[in-house]
């Protein structure tokens, strides 16, 4: 037996937050906070030979004039959610594009050859969208450019899971799954160092990633969970996922670190304990990719 591991990133720039925009975010996620973050994220899974996914919304992978030619068929789901795409459209107009587009981001992480999945194509979440709706957002896709056309796995934004039957339809072989857990729960599970590995889901028509745990963001009040806690939790989980053939799964935000880049070195403190027991024998790194075609093959 051995761990299954995953990491996986949630790549969204400013798509990520246009519904609560700030000017900390205007500060925080620019260009060139966003860009220090992706490379010091991408030297240190280099550092640990650690394969990773990140899931790029899709608009996000946009150069200025790519985006401009796709911007019309974009505008058409505006009016389903204003409130998303309206504040959007116009800080991406006001700001001249600082932190809504990441193609030289995409570029470096495609150069690094982790896999590139599909987080949605304008950040709005599916719940808000009947399936008519999400088949259009989807469909956006095929207005983008770049290797996010070529996506095969899919991270919901806000981790808001609907309509799967439409990704199963386009080719996707998996997504995400996600826990439903509350802020509030979301942090207390921080110091729970009895927390147990995912198993395995039966793969039918898509297979249902195993949702994972969020590797804390060190800002605000998880500022409190002292890191050897993290660690801690990390490395119980593999030595449990050993035990059970079970799967661990970690996800974040570049974003994180670009807002709060004490992160990074929790994200190396995982990556050592993952790298340790890949040594050991204990853990085998897999790609949310990887891991579909492990799960289609035990069925």
């Amino acid at each position: 037996m051995a761990a299954r591991f995953i990491l996986s990133f949630d790549c969204e720039g400013k798509w990520g937050v246009a519904d609560h925009l700030t000017a900390r975010h205007h500060r925080e996620l620019s260009d060139e906070r966003l860009t220090e973050a992706y490379r010091a994220i991408l030297a240190v899974l280099g550092e640990f030979g650690v394969a990773a996914t990140f899931a790029f919304v899709g608009a996000f992978t946009q150069s200025r004039r790519d985006f401009a030619r796709a911007r019309p068929a974009i505008e058409q789901l505006r009016s389903v959610a204003p409130n998303y795409l309206g504040p959007a459209l116009h800080d991406l107009d006001s700001t001249g594009g600082d932190g809504w587009h990441g193609e030289r981001l995409v570029d470096l992480v495609a150069q690094a050859q982790h896999e590139i999945a599909l987080h949605g194509v304008t950040h709005i979440p599916w719940t808000h969208l009947d399936e008519v709706e999400a088949h259009a957002e989807l469909a956006l896709v095929q207005q983008l450019v770049g290797p996010i056309r070529d996506s095969r796995t899919f991270v919901y934004p806000r981790n808001l899971v609907a309509h799967s039957d439409l990704l199963a339809g386009q080719g996707f072989m998996g997504f995400r799954s996600a826990r439903g857990r509350s802020r509030l729960s979301s942090f207390l599970s921080e110091f729970n160092l009895l927390e147990t590995p995912e198993s395995p889901s039966a793969a039918n028509r898509i297979v249902q990633i195993p949702a994972g745990f969020f590797l804390n963001w060190r800002r605000g009040p998880r500022r409190a969970v002292p890191p050897e806690v993290t660690r801690l939790r990390a490395k119980r989980l593999l030595r449990a996922a050993d035990v059970s053939d079970g799967v661990v799964h970690y996800w974040l935000h570049p974003e994180n670190i670009a807002s709060a880049p004490a992160t990074l070195g929790l994200l190396r403190m995982l990556l050592r304990e993952v790298a340790d027991a890949r040594e050991a024998g204990r853990c085998e790194v897999m790609t949310q990719l990887d891991y579909c075609g492990w799960a289609k093959s035990l069925h």
